[in-house]
């Protein structure tokens, strides 16, 4: 046997020993010896011994020869002495011997060595050969060089090769983070097509995954590679797992593949999630109908829809001006105690309330009883209907509970009701009610206090408007100047001056300095100044200021307020 420690270089046979053709033929007939013994590496070397031994040069096809036995059995030490004995030569190897060698090395230990190699082969624009692309993919994989090996990986799979099962795991673990639907597909299937058992976690995330990416057919695709796969290789997946990809399919309206995959994996007894599914998939398809049907079904059933599910129903019969429907999707999302924002259930609720003021009220009362948000909008406009309906009570029992509720907390959603109360001579309740408002932190609109106050004045009643006045400013909210020295007039022309004197401090509450006219109306209460009616026919000697005080109160006060003569 030969060692190549102990192998000389090729060197020229003795002068005269054989002659050229001699020397061909005997190249010939040991190059033959070595193609026939190749794979027995015991008579190859036995072979090149003999050649030594009768000082046969050996040339490039042989050394070749010899190197690729070498290498094919991982032998790099062997092999690297043959190299030399090329490179002596002046013979380069090529990429496929450049290849072999570092696999060589990789199988001896010398990753870092052998990974160097490929990559400047890479580098190089240098491929292995199609034996070599597995155990280089498995190289640069180990080496966690996996952006280098998917190509090779492509191209290998493409020619029917496979992978061990380590590599299949690292790479679909790659493309699943990479949301790479076709590697996914593409390792899975070399993993099955190897009988390479394929995790259960791995498959259902990767359903997930083209799921989420919108790659429903992909995902039916890997669905059928799945199921038909021996359950030693891969289990089919249960109804959780295709969950996603229903929807995905749903989602696009998809009717008869949900259905036949719902019946496929129910066994033709669907439960409600399946069920579910398939009403997705008619609302997918905008066919309401069909939805409605299907959820009437379900719920006849004792099946439960999903709040998503009627959400999307509701929409659609909104839309459409199916106002009974609507309201029954409504009812659905309550009774399962799902949350309806105040966007979906205000169109519900308004179109009730155009139906009937009473059926509107069941609604909205359905919908507080639950714990469900009510619609500003709409909340406003049943307060406003009770009001013009002369349900004044109900009105401010409703108020009072949408102000709890937290849906009508502002002052203005009750001025309405103040002018109804005061309008049907309900003075006194319109002021309990203000007083109320006041001690529930609820600041009432100036502009509704305006036309309180200045209604009271227009019909003499200054004792109600005074507590209209009074109860705003304990509130906060405090009349205009306008407003203020009309009552002020109001109380000074009846010599009122308590009451002018009160009038003053809402005054100074509302942060108005009292000036020269409002110092007349005190004087004119306290009677400081004369009434024209009480002075002499002939003019005094010496007129005095208060002869012209009585044009005063018909210059202040507001428009429409009496003025005594």
């Amino acid at each position: 046997m030969v060692d190549d420690t102990s192998t000389p270089p090729a060197a020229s046979p003795a002068p005269g020993a054989l002659d050229a053709a001699e020397i061909a033929a005997e190249q010939d007939h040991y190059a033959e010896a070595l193609q026939r013994f190749r794979g027995d590496v015991r008579m190859m070397e036995q072979v090149l011994a003999t050649m030594i031994e009768r000082r046969v040069p050996r040339g490039e096809v042989h050394l070749g020869l010899m190197l690729d036995q070498y290498l094919e059995g991982r032998e790099l030490r062997k092999a690297r002495a043959i190299i030399g004995q090329l490179d002596e030569a002046g013979v380069p190897l090529d990429a496929g011997r450049r290849y072999a060698v570092a696999l060589a090395a990789a199988a001896a230990g010398q990753g870092a060595e052998a990974l160097a190699m490929v990559e400047r082969l890479a580098a190089d624009g240098h491929q292995p050969t199609r034996d070599q692309t597995s155990a280089v993919v498995a190289l640069l994989v180990g080496a966690r060089r996996t952006a280098a090996a998917w190509p090779l990986y492509r191209r290998s799979a493409a020619a029917g090769r496979t992978a061990d099962r380590d590599v299949h795991l690292a790479l679909l673990a790659d493309a699943l983070g990479r949301r790479a639907a076709k590697d996914t597909l593409l390792v899975l299937r070399s993993m099955v097509a190897a009988g390479q058992r394929v995790p259960s976690l791995r498959t259902a995330e990767a359903l997930r995954m083209l799921a989420r990416a919108g790659q429903a057919d992909r995902g039916l695709e890997l669905f059928e590679l799945l199921a038909a796969a021996p359950d030693a290789v891969a289990a089919t997946p249960d109804g959780e797992t295709v969950a996603a990809l229903l929807e995905a399919l749903a989602r696009r309206g998809r009717v008869e593949e949900v259905t036949a995959l719902v019946v496929r994996i129910s066994g033709g007894a669907p439960g409600g999630h399946l069920r579910n599914a398939v009403v997705a998939a008619r609302l997918g398809a905008d066919d309401a109908d069909g939805a409605w049907t299907e959820l009437e079904a379900m719920w006849a059933e004792g099946h439960l829809p999903t709040a998503a599910n009627l959400e999307r129903l509701l929409d659609a019969e909104v839309a459409a001006g199916a106002n009974v429907r609507a309201a029954g999707i409504l009812d659905w999302l309550v009774v399962i105690g799902a949350p309806v924002p105040p966007a979906r259930s205000g169109p519900v609720l308004r179109a009730e309330l155009a139906g009937g003021l009473d059926a509107g009220l069941r609604m909205a009362s359905a919908l507080l009883d639950a714990g469900q948000p009510l619609d500003r909008a709409a909340a406003r406009d049943l307060v406003e209907r009770l009001v013009r309906a002369r349900r004044l009570d109900e009105a401010r029992a409703w108020l009072d509970r949408l102000r709890v509720a937290g849906t009508l907390t502002l002052g203005r959603s009750w001025g309405s009701l103040l002018a109804a109360l005061v309008a049907a001579k309900r003075s006194d309740d319109a002021v309990g009610l203000l007083e109320e408002l006041v001690a529930a932190g609820v600041a009432p609109e100036g502009a509704d206090l305006v036309r309180l106050v200045s209604g009271r004045l227009r019909t003499g009643d200054r004792a109600r408007a005074e507590r209209f006045a009074a109860s705003a400013s304990a509130a906060g909210v405090h009349l205009p100047e306008e407003a203020l020295r009309e009552l002020l007039w109001a109380h000074a022309r009846a010599g009122d001056a308590p009451a002018v004197e009160r009038v003053l401090a809402l005054l100074v509450a509302a942060g108005i300095t009292p000036d020269e006219r409002h110092e007349k109306a005190r004087a004119w209460a306290t009677g400081e100044t004369r009434r024209r009616l009480d002075e002499p026919t002939e003019p005094a000697a010496e007129p005095t200021e208060p002869a012209a005080e009585p044009t005063e109160p018909a210059a202040e006060p507001a428009p429409g307020s009496a003025v005594e003569g």
